[in-house]
């Protein structure tokens, strides 16, 4: 079954996007091991990584290498995506202003989740079936009350690092 075999062509932005889900989701599943600020510093060293991933890829041309070059509407979208989780993380900060609270971190899995839901037009189906199930897993954290949050933390970070080794996989096959 060959469903996966020209999505890099069609998604040249999901490699970047995989690389850089790694390596967040790396930070997300060390950050659950300690209280706020180590969850706030890894997750902020995992996007920092992920950033330097792209950067890295971008200037030796490794990302796109084999690949079309993206097309300026996956640009556009991916440009959306950001301004809508920025948009999200305003309003959870506001809604949620206790930064230690279930509430807080699952509302802002969730913001992110959404994000990834718009990204699935411009990185592809992995990408958008990552927004589903980390949308899922923050509600059902928001739900869970008697189950630590770190656990919907954790899974949220091995579901990021899963989809990213997927993306990253299937733009190199």
């Amino acid at each position: 079954m060959d469903l996966f075999a020209d999505m890099a062509e069609i998604f040249p932005l999901m490699r970047g996007g995989g690389g850089f889900l790694v390596a967040i989701g790396l930070g997300i599943l060390v950050g659950t091991f300690g209280g706020r600020r180590w969850r706030i510093v890894w997750l902020i060293a995992g996007a920092a990584l992920g950033i330097v991933i792209m950067a890295v890829g971008g200037a030796t041309k490794l990302i796109f290498a084999g690949l079309p070059y993206p097309p300026i509407w996956q640009w556009v979208v991916l440009g959306v995506a950001f301004l809508v989780e920025g948009y999200l993380v305003s309003v959870v900060v506001r809604k949620q202003p206790d930064m230690d609270s279930r509430g807080f971190w699952m509302w802002m899995l969730f913001a992110v989740g959404v994000h990834f839901l718009i990204l699935g037009v411009s990185h592809g189906p992995v990408c958008a079936a990552l927004a589903i199930v980390c949308m899922a897993n923050a509600l059902i954290g928001l739900r869970a009350t008697g189950v630590d949050f770190r656990v919907f933390w954790a899974i949220d970070g091995v579901l990021k690092i899963l989809a990213g080794a997927g993306m990253l996989w299937l733009s190199y096959r």
